[in-house]
């Protein structure tokens, strides 16, 4: 569980503000991505830091949690596997220039 501050609109926690995690506050840059499940919403956000973090409201228990977090420039720097490695074979889900695309993209 996470402390986050939300602006409250037509419902309370509308949308998250910022966000406590261990030692330090997180300002919410951008709202990349939001949806609703049965009771919970889930906030795809881009923090001050520049990292990106999945988090979710649960309604009934009214609690915040951190689902994911990633760092995009770390994803960036992976290194490419080579060619007929055996390693990440190809997929019809790989975009044309060889990357591979996550859900959180």
């Amino acid at each position: 569980m996470i402390k986050v501050e939300c602006k409250s609109g037509y419902k309370l926690n509308e949308r998250p503000i910022a966000f406590n995690l261990i030692d330090r506050r997180y300002e919410v840059m951008d709202i990349v991505d939001r949806w609703y499940g049965e009771g919970t919403s889930y906030f795809k956000v881009k923090a001050d830091d520049d990292n990106i973090y999945l988090l979710k409201y649960d309604g009934w228990e009214d609690c915040w949690d951190l689902i994911f977090y990633q760092n995009p420039d770390k994803l960036n720097s992976l290194p490419e596997p080579p060619v007929g490695s055996g390693f990440f074979p190809r997929s019809p889900h790989e975009a044309p220039d060889c990357r591979r695309f996550t859900a959180l993209h």
